[in-house]
């Protein structure tokens, strides 16, 4: 009885550890730093020609990061976000880890664990590597220039916060966005990895679905278009805000189902 209850208590220990454990491996590993990095350089490369000009775009920090963000280069950013934590699984199948650590505790925590970890990567990457980006544009430029009030992202979400001059809470916000997007493709990606080992595929495959994403985005809100709260139109700021979190979370979840699926079947 007493080996029973050890045993019991140690299984619920692993899976209490699930989370803290795969924290400390993203920490620790170098991929989370230089994905930061990555995201801040593809926006800098989204820039293009203007990269290299003076005043940038129209000589301020809003107009070139909304330039940057909408541009081709940006598909780039959403690879390096995939870098930070995407292949986890992949690798644990690999060098056989996972099995030793679902037998020491439970499946299906385990799979979340990994996607809570996998979504929160790459949003904290995409969200510090686009503050990244826009302090060092700020450094050349200054937030406004004149003219602003009739700026096209004036008449978009959020756009009291820039009103009021709340320019780094703007930023976060549309950086949050761009990352519950992250997000979502890195899951997909790590849903792949269940079906391929090629890690390379693995890591471009956010670059492929965002680009299928938006070429064939529909004309209501339910595309992948509703990151951008210049093109958006929603009652109120929260309510737009709450809307892209809840299809983020959603789809997350369903790869995060269809990642335990396959790994029950695989082990």
């Amino acid at each position: 009885m007493a080996k029973e209850l050890f045993t019991k208590g140690e299984k619920w220990m692993n899976r209490a550890h699930y989370l803290k454990t795969d924290i400390r491996r993203l920490i620790k590993n170098y991929p989370i730093y230089l994905a930061i990095v990555g995201v801040a350089v593809s926006m800098w490369f989204s820039l293009e020609d203007y990269a290299f000009t003076e005043e940038m775009v129209n000589g301020n920090a809003l107009d070139t990061y909304h330039f940057a963000v909408s541009m081709s280069g940006i598909m780039i950013a959403y690879a390096f976000c995939a870098f930070s934590y995407a292949t986890v699984l992949c690798e644990d199948l690999e060098h056989k880890y996972a099995r030793y650590s679902i037998n020491r505790g439970n499946t299906w925590k385990y799979v979340v664990s990994k996607a809570v970890v996998v979504y929160g990567s790459s949003v904290i990457t995409m969200v510090l590597g686009s503050l990244l980006f826009v302090a060092s544009i700020r450094l050349k430029i200054p937030w406004t220039s004149e003219g602003l009030q009739d700026a096209f992202f004036m008449e978009g979400m959020y756009g009291s916060l820039i009103a009021g001059e709340h320019y780094w809470p703007y930023v976060v916000l549309f950086a949050l966005q761009m990352g519950m997007l992250a997000g979502v493709l890195s899951l997909a990606a790590s849903f792949l990895s269940m079906f391929v080992s090629n890690k390379m595929l693995v890591l471009i495959t956010p670059v492929l679905i965002q680009q299928i994403l938006m070429e064939y985005s529909g004309k209501g809100w339910f595309n992948a278009m509703l990151i951008y709260p210049t093109l958006n139109r929603f009652s109120t700021d929260i309510q737009y805000f709450l809307t892209a979190l809840g299809c983020s979370l959603c789809f997350s979840a369903l790869f995060t189902w269809g990642i335990y699926k396959k790994i029950k079947n695989r082990l």
